[in-house]
């Protein structure tokens, strides 16, 4: 089973990458997360936990980085297997394509995915990419002098 969602969102590529690669700050404004944390730097075999709110906590490895343009994951379960693909594509105007594909594996896996996961992993996808981009603002607004700290947080 695939899931893909897309979204174009205003940023720079660099601004983008630094944000949706630091795991350890997702809980801080991307609204689908509850907890995140990796066990090293940001590259392939480096192993992590997040947790999805409403869902159960997740250990996973990045099996692929590409700098400014991808990141892939594998979280092997009991029950099957979850496979993620986040790509980044600079656009014209300063925007940025952001794509998810998730494969899931495993009938049971699957089947759950389906009854239980799907429609609202497919909103939570979105609703992470609008964080994303209003995160990139407050920044870019705060390091301009636009707004104070507690505007921002």
């Amino acid at each position: 089973m695939e899931v893909y969602e897309q979204r174009v969102i205003s940023g720079n590529i660099e601004g983008v990458w630094r944000i949706a690669t630091d795991v350890n700050s997702w809980p801080e404004w991307d609204p689908h997360e509850e907890a995140g944390e990796i066990f090293g730097p940001f590259k392939e075999g480096t192993h992590a936990y997040s947790k999805p709110r409403g869902g159960p906590g997740a250990n996973w490895t990045l099996t692929e980085v590409t700098e400014n343009q991808s990141w892939s994951l594998i979280n092997p379960m009991r029950i099957g297997t979850l496979k993620v693909e986040n790509r980044y594509t600079s656009l014209p105007d300063s925007q940025v394509l952001c794509e998810k594909t998730m494969q899931v594996s495993g009938w049971v896996l699957v089947s759950l995915f389906k009854l239980h996961f799907e429609a609202e992993t497919r909103k939570d996808m979105q609703a992470t990419w609008v964080a994303l981009e209003e995160r990139l603002t407050n920044q870019k607004a705060k390091s301009v002098g636009l707004v104070s700290e507690v505007d921002v947080n």
